[in-house]
């Protein structure tokens, strides 16, 4: 046992070196050219607005020419379903009335929710008492687990 008076008074400070993490998101720019003619040939991937070299003082944007049957112009919708921060879509299950009734969940809808609705039900072959739209919280319910087949229907529509 140590006498009180050979104890130390302060205890020994560590030597740990505390570095914060920084997490770092993914951020999607848009890259502008100042030459006419594309420098990267990818297909896959719209292209890139240009500047116009005929006119200096207004930044013009040129439209992609359809080469080939998979970019077809989009038809605009009543409708858009955003994503959120993580690039994915707000589709969830849930359990109500004990658990023996399962809904799943689509939030985030903009726009003409009926049109949404009319063409999810067609989409996923549906009845009309199947699906419900909640005007005040904008959400659209979805009768059983259907998440996997509504994102699938949300990628598809180009969402």
């Amino acid at each position: 046992m140590i006498w009180r008076a050979l104890r130390p008074t302060t205890a020994p400070t560590a030597s740990i070196i505390r570095t914060p993490i920084r997490f770092v998101l993914p951020i999607r720019t848009r890259m502008f050219s100042t030459s006419t003619a594309e420098t990267s040939p990818a297909a896959d991937t719209p292209a890139a607005p240009t500047l116009s070299s005929s006119s200096a003082s207004s930044f013009t944007q040129t439209a992609p020419s359809v080469t080939s049957p998979e970019q077809v112009p989009k038809v605009q919708l009543p409708y858009f379903v955003s994503k959120n921060n993580l690039d994915n879509f707000g589709v969830y299950h849930r359990r109500k009335a004990g658990g023996n009734l399962k809904v799943t969940l689509l939030k985030r809808a903009e726009g003409n929710l009926q049109a949404l609705k009319h063409d999810l039900k067609e989409a996923l072959q549906l009845r009309d008492a199947d699906v419900s739209v909640n005007s005040v919280t904008k959400h659209i319910m979805v009768r059983g687990h259907r998440r996997d087949e509504i994102l699938h229907f949300l990628k598809t529509m180009g969402f």
